[in-house]
């Protein structure tokens, strides 16, 4: 009886899941995951309150509320490169999660290819299978972890999709204008769609916004934009994202997301809305990316002395750590093990961000979401730990 689909059987639970579970045994500090540690900003949730109030509690349209979709018009026009229009172009999904599986849903047919940057965020691989496409991992390259672009070349011929995400997870990489230009040539020639998850766009360390891919030419028209609000407001379990793509392939995609969730919570919708041209949330950024500025720093710095070899990231909050000269002959999920057991810090082995086994056994993710006083203290136990070996 037990045929299930091989949607699903084609891999397993997710190992971030499986680390954080190994995390809780030991009661240890919880740097696997990518949960903030604190709260959402407190106008925020007065807002949301309001809006609860006021009885903003029942499905909105099927695209999403208007109010939130003119923000994002608004927000987001500059670095789309054009005016983007709210109705036909703008969808508002239950956050960036959903967003990335409907375009997959709508982009990719079974057996189609879809490149997939190695390392990557696992979700890519995990809804290219779902839509029953194979997904191509073409990799990234220490220290900048910008593509290989002669595998990428290689790799894009007879490829149907190419999945992106900059500033990257696990990384923390922000792809340079070169790379964005020579990927968009790449993709124009051989007629690829495109899938940007531009979740932490805003949130870099040197305060200068990355352009998006589908600005550059030839890139409007098939770049799918995924974000959400997840982590710049700190509200994780609001699930409030949304894609922005061209009325063609938008209309295609608002197909699966009507079908996977109708809409997202509408009363989050409009306090997001309103919430997102306050002073109160620039302050509140500003001062969300200095800390993550700060405890990027802590991080990379305990974890270089150490011996671990680092690239610092330059933004969203995840570092990808190579612990190979320090524990040369074990792999990533015992190297998470000793860390929980013997250090009490987690991390998330490299098995969930690369295919290649024999890349995937030498690194960790960390992630500085917690607030600094955590991340000192974890830093803290790394320095104490490995001073003695």
């Amino acid at each position: 009886m037990e045929k299930y689909a091989r949607r699903v059987t084609s891999f397993g639970q997710s190992s971030i899941d499986v680390m954080t579970a190994i995390a809780l045994e030991q009661d240890c500090i919880m740097l696997a995951g990518g949960t903030p540690g604190f709260d959402a900003p407190e106008g925020l949730v007065r807002t949301a309150e309001k809006f609860l109030r006021k009885g903003h509690n029942q499905y909105t349209v099927n695209r999403g509320g208007k109010r939130l979709r003119r923000a994002i018009a608004e927000k987001w026009c500059s670095s789309i490169g054009r005016e983007i229009d709210p109705e036909t172009e703008i969808t508002i999904t239950c956050g960036a999660t959903e967003a990335l599986l409907d375009c997959a849903l709508a982009l990719l047919d079974i057996k189609d290819k879809a490149i997939i940057f190695e390392p990557f965020y696992e979700n890519f691989r995990s809804i290219s299978l779902l839509a029953g496409a194979q997904p191509v991992p073409v990799p990234l390259l220490p220290p900048s972890w910008e593509p290989d672009m002669d595998a990428l070349e290689k790799a894009a011929v007879g490829a149907k999709a190419l999945i992106i995400n900059s500033p990257h997870n696990p990384t923390g990489a922000v792809f340079s204008e070169d790379a964005l230009r020579r990927i968009a040539e790449i993709a124009v020639r051989e007629d690829l769609f495109v899938i940007s998850d531009e979740t932490y766009r805003t949130m870099v360390f040197d305060g200068v916004e990355p352009k998006s891919i589908a600005s550059l030419p030839g890139m409007a028209e098939r770049t799918a934009v995924v974000s959400s609000f997840s982590k710049t407001m700190t509200i994780t379990g609001w699930r409030v994202g949304f894609f922005i793509a061209s009325p063609a392939m938008t209309s295609q995609i608002r197909k699966a997301h009507d079908f996977a969730s109708i809409c997202a919570p509408a009363p989050f919708q409009d306090a997001i809305a309103e919430y997102w041209f306050t002073e109160d949330f620039e302050e509140y950024f500003d001062s969300l990316m200095a800390d993550y500025r700060k405890k990027s720093e802590v991080l990379s710095s305990a974890l270089i002395n150490s011996g671990f070899e680092v690239t610092p990231p330059r933004g969203a909050y995840y570092i990808l750590a190579d612990f190979s000269d320090l524990f040369p002959e074990i792999d990533d999920l015992d190297f998470c093990r000793i860390m929980a057991r013997d250090v009490g810090v987690s991390a998330v082995g490299g098995r969930a961000f690369f295919s290649d086994a024999d890349r995937a056994r030498r690194y960790a993710r960390f992630a500085f979401a917690q607030p600094m006083s955590i991340i000192e203290k974890a830093a803290e136990r790394i320095r104490a730990y490995f001073d003695k070996r």
